[in-house]
């Protein structure tokens, strides 16, 4: 298996956040043809729970974040991190 720099997972992990988080994140869906961007999106169950821009305002910290770790890119995120030598292990 390859060697993964700090700097790559670091540029990962920036640009991951940067897909799905905001008001309407890059991995949202964009019409009818094309889903979603995301390859994750089919088994993501973001999409058919509550708007997370809303539910955020009702619900507990807790609660947010347990939804949120359902995610497939939330359990990829909780993967990488900058002290990350290598995939797999």
């Amino acid at each position: 298996m390859a060697r993964v720099s700090d700097d790559e997972v670091l540029l990962l992990w920036r640009a991951l956040r940067a897909f799905r988080t905001g008001k309407t994140p890059i991995c949202s869906a964009r019409g009818k043809r094309r889903p979603s961007p995301c390859p994750l999106y089919e088994r993501c169950p973001r999409w058919s729970g509550p708007d997370d821009y809303q539910a955020q305002l009702h619900e507990t910290v807790d609660q947010t974040e347990r939804r949120r770790s359902a995610w497939p890119c939330s359990r990829l995120l909780d993967l990488l991190s900058p002290e990350l030598r290598s995939l797999g292990r």
